[in-house]
């Protein structure tokens, strides 16, 4: 079958036999899908994502406020006892660690393990500011948190808490063209505005987002509504939201 360009011209049944038996058009249907597929993957679209009302920021939602400790400390299942805890996040959401003004509070590498909006596991460690007092954000976006690892620190008198941020994932990976994220159109709080940053989805399987990023400069409160268009990269896998 060729059309114009010669679309499809070059596909061929995979079950050829089956044409001569009962059954066989069942499967030719199956194919032709699989056939149209693999043409349209190479073809750009262009995603529409809303995000309705996002929550604010919360800086305790995945775990609660812990003392510091000299040894290393990791918190599964129940000791994740935010108010989100180890629930999903829809939309996905960056994490952040938030610290009091200690000396205790050490530059160590926290290790944050969970899942993204694929359901795939995702790993990122977040920097601690030495000394503490300020909140330190990650940039991948975690549809979950499975779990938070510590390293050992000075002492037992600062505190960390464990939350997310502003930083929203994509739901289809978001197509990079010339260093530059494809995005064609941002619509903020009733506005159509160029000022949100944006993070193509990364090349490298694992990266991290899985999908790119997306951070209003007017950032979710809970009453602010997003809408965002943007090219889709084809050429990554597109999977179901976790």
């Amino acid at each position: 079958m060729a059309i114009g360009s010669g679309l499809m011209s070059r596909q061929y049944a995979n079950k050829p036999h089956l044409l001569q038996t009962s059954g066989g058009i069942a499967a030719e249907v199956k194919d032709l899908r699989d056939d149209l597929a693999e043409e349209l993957a190479a073809m750009s679209a262009i995603t529409v994502e809303e995000f309705t009302n996002p929550a604010a920021a919360d800086v305790n939602a995945i775990k609660l406020s812990i003392a510091s400790a000299a040894s290393i400390q990791t918190y599964t299942g129940a000791a994740l006892d935010g108010v989100v805890g180890l629930l999903a996040m829809s939309p996905p959401r960056n994490i952040t660690i938030t610290t009091t003004t200690h000396a205790d509070i050490d530059a160590v590498g926290v290790v944050i393990t969970g899942k993204d909006v694929n359901g795939d596991d995702i790993t990122e460690t977040i920097l601690l500011t030495n000394g503490g007092g300020v909140t330190d954000v990650g940039a991948k976006a975690f549809a979950k948190v499975t779990s938070i690892v510590v390293p050992a620190q000075t002492g037992i008198n600062g505190a960390l808490e464990f939350g997310f941020g502003d930083i929203i994932g994509l739901s289809r990976p978001l197509r990079s063209r010339a260093g530059l994220a494809a995005v064609t159109r941002e619509v903020a709080v009733g506005a159509v505005v160029v000022t949100g940053t944006f993070v193509a989805a990364p090349v490298a399987v694992g990266a991290g987002q899985p999908n790119g990023t997306y951070l209003a400069a007017a950032v979710p409160n809970a009453a602010r509504d997003y809408a965002l268009y943007y090219e889709t990269d084809a050429s990554l896998p597109l999977k179901g939201r976790f």
